[in-house]
C-alpha cells in the first residue's frame, strides 16, 4: 500500500514538482548569470595567475565563498601554540595560494582516476548527464526526500565554486545552468583543474597540491598511479576514506578506483593488483611514521600536545580560522618539561616491549603531569610515539583501573578522621568477605603477609588486607567525597564497596596527576587545565583561560604532610618502588606509590615533588592481556616516573619538602 501511494505521488506531483523546480532554478541562474560569469574567469584568473588572489564574495545568499579564495586565505597567517615560557611548540602550516596552475601540472592518471571514480561519461557529456539525472530525481521523488546525487563532476564543481552546499531541490537546477556555462567557457582539463584545486581532501587540506604535500610530501606533479587513486577516491568523503583516520576503508576505495580506471581501458587490469600492493607496501611505513600531526603543520615540537589543542579549538572555531586566522594558543605546556616525559617514555617503553617479547600485542602507556598549586598542565605524553595508526592520548583519554595507587586516599581519611595515626597497628592476615553469597578472599602480592604492622608500613609494602580493613573501619562516603573532590569524578561513578581500597575504580593519568596535586599544594583540590588564553592574529584576547575559581581545601595541611612523610617511604627499604629506585639512582624529594591491577593488567606510579605532580600508567589497550605474572607497577611504571622527574630536575635546582 505504501508503494502504490508513493507511485500515486509521483505521477499526480512529480511534473508539478519538477517544473517548479526547473523554474526555481532557471530564475536564480539568470537573475545572477552576469555576476557568475564574471565570479568563473576571476576564479580561473587566480588559480592560474600567480599573485592574483583578489577577496571574493563575502555577503551573498546564493553564493558561498570557496576556502581557498577568501579573505583569510589571501591574508593567511598561521595558528601558534605557545608553551608557558613563549617559546614556539606548533604551527599550522597556511599557504597562500597552494594551487596546481596548468592542467599540465596535473599527472594524466589523476584525472582519469577522478573521471573513472565520479564520472565515466565526462569527456562525453556538456555538463550535465541526462540519464543520471533523470534515475536520481525519480529515485528522489520515490523516496520523499534526497537520496542520490546523480551529479557531473562539472556540476560538482558548479556547487564547490556558487552555491551553499544545502540540498535543495531548487539547487539541482541551478548547478546545472552553472554546469552548462562552466562547460561552454572552459576546456574540460580547465574544468578538472579547477575542481582539483577547490576540492577537499581532509586534514586541513584545501586543494590537490596541499593534498600530495601533506599526504606523500611531494608536489601534484609527481604523483604516481598508487597516489592519485588513492587521492580521487578521498575526494569523495574525505573523513570516511582517510587512510590514517580509517585505513581500511581507504584501502579498499583506493581498489576501487583502480578497478574502475581497468574498466575504462585507462590501466592494464592485470596490472591493478600490482599497483595496489606497492603502494601500501610504501604508505603503510609512512603511516607508521612517528611525530605527525593531524594537519599539516610548519613546527611541531610535540604531537601531543598539538593534536591536543587542535582538538580544543574545533570545539570554538572553524578549520580556516585555526588554519589561516593567525590565532596565538596561549598555554600552560612546559616544552622542556614535554621534552623530557617524551623522550622517556620513547624510550623506556620500547624496553619494556623489548623484555616482554609480546609478539603483536605492544605494550603502550600514557604519563601527565601537572603543577601542583594549580593544576596547570606541564606535560603530556600519550603513547610511545604519536603517529595515524596510534593516535590515542593515553595521558588522558583512557580510563582504567587504577590498582593501589588509590591507597593514599583511603589512609588520608583515616588520619584525617583523627581515628588512626601511622604509627597504629592492624594485622596483616588473609580475610575473607561473604559479598551477596559469593566469598571474596583479597590478597596480598605473591600472597605474604607480614601479620603485626603499622599503618605506615603497611602503606610502603602496599598491603591489601589492610587497606581493606582499614577502609572498613573508616567511612567509605568519606573516602568517595574525597576521590570525587580531588579528581572531578562524580560521587556515583566510585564503587560503594570494599573492592575501592584496591583501586577498581578507573581514572586517566591525568586524572590521578591532579588528584596527587592535593597532597603538596595545602590540601586544595585542582582541575588541570592547559589554555591560559587566546589571543587573534593582532594579539588582542578573545578567549581567557586559567585556572579554576574555586578550589577548596579537601585535607588539612597536617594530613598532607603526614601523607607526603609515608608515601616517601615508598622509596626506603621497605617499599614497592624500592627495587625501582636503586636501579634509576633515583634519590631527589619525592613521594609516590605504586599500582599494580588484577592479574597485572595495568602497571600504575603516581607521585609528587614540591613542584609537580605527575602518574604513569603501563600497559596494553586491551585489557584483557596481561602484562605478565610478576609485572608491575614498581617495576615498569616506577621507573619512568623517576627518569622523568631526573629528567626535569636536571637542569633545575630541587626543592625540599616543606
Amino acid at each position: 500500500m505504501r508503494a502504490l501511494l508513493a507511485v500515486l505521488l509521483a505521477v499526480v506531483l512529480g511534473p508539478l514538482i519538477a517544473a517548479g523546480m526547473f523554474l526555481y532554478g532557471w530564475w536564480t541562474y539568470h537573475r545572477l548569470e552576469r555576476s557568475i560569469i564574471a565570479k568563473m574567469d576571476q576564479y580561473y584568473l587566480n588559480i592560474t595567475v600567480p599573485n592574483r588572489e583578489e577577496y571574493l564574495l563575502s555577503s551573498d545568499e546564493v553564493f558561498e565563498i570557496p576556502y581557498m579564495a577568501s579573505k583569510l586565505s589571501v591574508e593567511a597567517v598561521p595558528t601558534r601554540i605557545y608553551d608557558s615560557s613563549g617559546r614556539l611548540i606548533g604551527e599550522f602550516a597556511s599557504e597562500r595560494a597552494l594551487y596546481a596552475r596548468s592542467p599540465e601540472e596535473l599527472p594524466d592518471f589523476l584525472k582519469k582516476a577522478l573521471v573513472a571514480t565520479e564520472d565515466g561519461t565526462f569527456y562525453r557529456h556538456h555538463g550535465i548527464n541526462y540519464r543520471a539525472t533523470a534515475r536520481a530525481m525519480l529515485a528522489n521523488l520515490r523516496r520523499l526526500r534526497m537520496a542520490q546525487g546523480g551529479s557531473t563532476i562539472t556540476q560538482q564543481l558548479a556547487k564547490l565554486m556558487f552555491t551553499t552546499r544545502k540540498k535543495t531541490l531548487g539547487r539541482k537546477i541551478f548547478e546545472a545552468f552553472c554546469a552548462r556555462k562552466l562547460e561552454e567557457k572552459f576546456t574540460k582539463d580547465q574544468l578538472l583543474l579547477m575542481y582539483f584545486n577547490f576540492a577537499y581532501f581532509g586534514h586541513g587540506c584545501n586543494g590537490v597540491e596541499s593534498a600530495a604535500r601533506f599526504f606523500f610530501g611531494k608536489s601534484a606533479r609527481d604523483l604516481d598511479i598508487g597516489e592519485c587513486a588513492l587521492l580521487a577516491g578521498i575526494v569523495n568523503s574525505p573523513v570516511r576514506f582517510s587512510p590514517y583516520e580509517h585505513p581500511e576503508r581507504a584501502r579498499a576505495r583506493q581498489r576501487v578506483v583502480l578497478d574502475r580506471m581497468a574498466k575504462l581501458h585507462y590501466l592494464p587490469a592485470s596490472a591493478v593488483e600490482r599497483y595496489w600492493t606497492d603502494f601500501w607496501a610504501t604508505m603503510d611505513r609512512r603511516l607508521k611514521a612517528p611525530e605527525a600531526s593531524f594537519w599539516r603543520t610548519n613546527v611541531n615540537e610535540a604531537p601531543y600536545l598539538v593534536e591536543t589543542v587542535r582538538r580544543t579549538l574545533e570545539k570554538d572555531f572553524d578549520r580556516e580560522r585555526i588554519l589561516k586566522g593567525g590565532l596565538r594558543v596561549r598555554t600552560t605546556f612546559d616544552l622542556e618539561v614535554q621534552k623530557a616525559a617524551q623522550a622517556v617514555m620513547r624510550h623506556q617503553i620500547t624496553a619494556v616491549n623489548r623484555e616482554l617479547s609480546t609478539g603483536t600485542a605492544k605494550v603502550t602507556g600514557g604519563l601527565a603531569a601537572v603543577r601542583p598549586s594549580d593544576g596547570a598542565i606541564l606535560a603530556l605524553v600519550g603513547g610511545p610515539g604519536y603517529n595515524f595508526s596510534d593516535q590515542l592520548n593515553r595521558a588522558k583519554d583512557i580510563a582504567r583501573p587504577v590498582g593501589s595507587s588509590i591507597k593514599p586516599f583511603v589512609y588520608a581519611v583515616a588520619f584525617e578522621s583523627g581515628k588512626f595515626k601511622p604509627e597504629d597497628k592492624m594485622l596483616d592476615a588473609p580475610v575473607k568477605y561473604n559479598r551477596g553469597g559469593k566469598v571474596w578472599a583479597p590478597q596480598n602480592y605473591n600472597r605474604k603477609y607480614y601479620g603485626e604492622v603499622s599503618l605506615s608500613e603497611a602503606l610502603h609494602r602496599s598491603l591489601n588486607s589492610v587497606a581493606v580493613k582499614l577502609l572498613e573501619k573508616v567511612d567509605i562516603d568519606a573516602v568517595i567525597a574525597l576521590l570525587a573532590l580531588a579528581t572531578g569524578v562524580p560521587r556515583e561513578d566510585w564503587p560503594r564497596n570494599l573492592t575501592l581500597a584496591l583501586g577498581t575504580a578507573d581514572l586517566s593519568p591525568l586524572q590521578l596527576a591532579g588528584a596527587y596535586a592535593v597532597f603538596v599544594n595545602g590540601g586544595r583540590s585542582v582541575r588541570p587545565y592547559f589554555i591560559a588564553a587566546i589571543e587573534d592574529r593582532e594579539g588582542a584576547a578573545i578567549q581567557s583561560g586559567g585556572a579554576a575559581a574555586d578550589s577548596p581545601v579537601i585535607l588539612s595541611t597536617q594530613t598532607c604532610a603526614t601523607m607526603v612523610a609515608l608515601m616517601q617511604g615508598v622509596f626506603g627499604p621497605d617499599g614497592t618502588a624500592r627495587a625501582a629506585a636503586q636501579r634509576t639512582g633515583f634519590n631527589l624529594p619525592a613521594a609516590g606509590k605504586t599500582g599494580t591491577t588484577n592479574e597485572y593488567r595495568d602497571a600504575w606510579f603516581a607521585g609528587v615533588t614540591p613542584e609537580l605532580s605527575a602518574a604513569v600508567w603501563v600497559g596494553h589497550d586491551d585489557m584483557r592481556v596481561p602484562l605478565g605474572h610478576g609485572e608491575t607497577g614498581g617495576k615498569f611504571a616506577a621507573p619512568i616516573w623517576m627518569d622523568f622527574v631526573k629528567a626535569v630536575y636536571r637542569s633545575r635546582p630541587t626543592k625540599s619538602f616543606n
